[in-house]
Formats: C-alpha cells, structure tokens, sequence
C-alpha cells in the first residue's frame, strides 16, 4: 500500500490541507517544532487508528479544538488485489472520491480511502466511506513501521516495553494474535479482580482460563523469537561490522508449555498473588532481554549502540512482515540518521528492507541530498505548512 495523498483537519499544529505524496520517497526538511513528526504521527494514524506517541487522542486536537481529522488515500499496487476491500468488501460498494481532485497516477491498482474522526473523546475510522468497528481491519491491511528515538525503550526500557514490540510484530504478522491476546487479557483482568476481592472461590476456575488463553499466547511468541532471532543476527552483524552474536532471548513465565505444568505454576503463585493482589505469572510476565556474546546487551553497549540496536529492531519487524504476509510496509524515520556517524549511516540504509513507500525527516543541514532520488518528493515544513522544494 502506498499513500498518494494525505487531508489535515485540525490535527496538531499542522495546516489544514491536502498533501499529494504520490512518491516512494517522501522528504520532509524543516526546522524541530514545525511539524515533520506530526506529519508521520498523521501517516501512522491512518495506519493505524491511534498514535505512535500517545495513548490520549485529545492531544491530537489542536489546541481549542473540538475536531480533528485524518484522511489517507492509497493504492495497492497488486494487481491481485482488485475487486478487494482489505475489510473483506468489494471495492464496488465505496464512495465516488472524485470530488476530492486528487491526481489518479494508479489508474490500474485498487484506490481505498481511510479516514480517522477524533471528537471529543469518540473516534470514528471509516475504511472507503464506512465506519469499521475493529482497528485490525486497517492494521492488517496497512503494515506501517516508525522509527523514533523513543524505540530505544524496546532494548534499555522495562520488560513491558519489550513486550509491547513483539505483541505488535506479531500483531501485524498475524492479525488473529489480537484477539487470541485480547481473551488472555480478559481472563487476566477477571482474575486480578478476584484476587484483590479475595474471591478464592473463582480462582481454580479463572487459573484454568487464564492457561487455557495463556498458552496460544506462549507458543507464538516462542516461534516468533525463533524467526527474529535469526533475522536479527544476520543484520546485526552486517550493520555493526562484528563477529560477536547479538540474540534475542525469550524467557517466559511458564518454562513448560505443557497445559498441566503451566496450571502448577499458577496455582504454586496463588498466595503470592494474594498478597500483591495481582497474577504474577504468565504471558503478560514473559521477559524479552537481548544478550551480546553472552552478556546482557545493556551491561556492555554503549547508548548509541543502543539506539542502533532499536533500529535494527524496526528492520526486522519491517523484514517478516514482508515475508510473512507478502506486503512492503510504509516506512516512517524520523530524523533517525542524525546520530549516526557516517559509515554506520550508510550501512543502515542499506538495510533498509524493501518498502512500499518511505517517509523521511530532516533537519535543513542534514546532508539528505545524497539519499534523495529523481523520483522523491521534497517539502519543506514551515509552522504546519508544507511547501515543495
């Protein structure tokens, strides 16, 4: 899926307006504060009905407003894919979006149109007209990845950080691991409630649910591990120049996947998890630490390795998405290369997996000539306005 265009209404500081970036590679040069991120906080909400930098969609409303809005149109280059709507409708049945002028370079690919209304606390996300009551309909069908300073959390951060990764890595691998996360989840909440209600009369029931939904959970994450480790390594290895082993270690809470063995270990935790008031194990306790020759990746490398390291992360994500589903990902980097020194820079472009289109930030004395080609499409970003150049 590549974007052709994206509408502003209201969001952020940036002016309302309609973008053309019918390019595979999108530039965006402007000062810090103007808002180049917003841009990819805009792309990424219409990838995903929600933020890559906060939970609270009010903050999204630019200051006074009661609205916003979000509109992305894009096509899908796979000729396969005509006569089918990623929700599962024909094409046939959307809206006519002439009246929206937009330049029809993709004359022979299926066109949709995903919008996203955030009203006062409501959220609407219509796909092609119609609202869509499930945000994995769109995330299935949009794989998009960002690359932020803040990624730096999934190598240094709290286990819950690591554990948000590789729950939307597999998310976007395979869109039925959101509900199979969502029942687990579920009995979780049912169970933490009954331990802080002391309802021990519910527990042998709520334990045998909570391995029952567990399980599914464990037994993808461990395959999952398998495929990004080895990926991982590869990667690693080319961008850092070394011989020396970078794994991803997966420690789960249940050490057996064995339904019996697993219902044992809860029910071993009961009067822990009776005095803290809380499940102490199980998936949502799985561990997710990274070890460089042996040792734990945060005892031995330096910040920027760290931060390199987060990088590859989003590489490999980006990697078996493709692989896995068949579809490029859109590409959001957001100003992602100023630290890196040059060789290491180059070396991370070059690992760059194949993207279906790339949107880039820059500061205005970056060096981002040299990575610019004929076809890209530069604006410059002025106080929200965006100006070709």
């Amino acid at each position: 899926m590549a974007f052709t265009a994206l509408r502003f209404y209201q969001f952020r500081n940036l002016c309302d307006a309609t973008v053309p970036v019918d390019a595979r590679e999108v530039f965006l040069v402007g000062e810090n504060g103007q808002g180049k991120t917003n841009f990819l906080e805009a792309v990424y909400v219409v990838c995903y009905g929600s933020s890559f930098r906060t939970r609270r969609d009010d903050l999204l409303r630019r200051t006074g407003c009661a609205e916003a809005a979000v509109e992305g149109w894009f096509a899908d280059p796979d000729p396969a894919a005509a006569g089918r709507s990623p929700v599962g409708r024909s094409t046939s049945d959307r809206p006519d979006t002439d009246r929206h002028s937009l330049p029809d370079r993709h004359a022979t690919t299926d066109r949709h149109t995903v919008r996203v209304v955030f009203s006062g606390r409501a959220k609407q996300i219509e796909f092609d007209g119609k609202p869509i009551a499930d945000r994995k309909s769109i995330i299935a069908n949009i794989p998009c990845i960002v690359f932020c300073h803040d990624d730096i959390v999934f190598v240094s951060g709290a286990p819950d950080m690591q554990r948000w990764f590789m729950n939307q890595t597999q998310s976007l691998l395979e869109p039925l691991f959101v509900d199979e996360l969502r029942r687990y989840n579920r009995v979780l909440k049912m169970r933490n409630a009954a331990l802080r209600d002391r309802r021990e009369d519910l527990l042998d029931v709520l334990d045998l649910q909570l391995v029952d939904t567990g399980l599914p959970v464990r037994e993808r994450r461990a395959d999952l591990c398998s495929r990004f480790s080895r990926t991982l390594e590869s990667l690693f290895a080319s961008v850092f120049e070394t011989d020396v082993a970078l794994e991803l270690d997966y420690r789960p809470s249940w050490a057996d996947a064995d339904p019996a063995s697993a219902l044992e270990a809860v029910r071993e935790a009961r009067k822990v998890d009776l005095d803290l008031k809380t499940t102490t194990r199980g998936p949502h306790r799985d561990r997710f630490p990274f070890r460089f020759g042996g040792r734990l990746l945060t005892d031995v490398a330096s910040t920027g390795q760290l931060r390199l390291v987060s990088l590859i992360l989003r590489v490999v994500q980006a990697e078996l998405i493709s692989r896995s589903t068949g579809r490029k990902p859109v590409l959001l980097l957001d100003d992602v290369l100023l630290e890196l020194d040059p060789r290491r820079r180059a070396r991370f472009v070059d690992a760059l997996p194949e993207y279906e289109q790339a949107f880039f930030t820059f500061l205005p004395d970056e060096q981002y000539a040299r990575f610019r080609r004929e076809s890209t499409v530069t604006y410059r970003v002025c106080g929200g306005a965006f100006e070709k150049g």
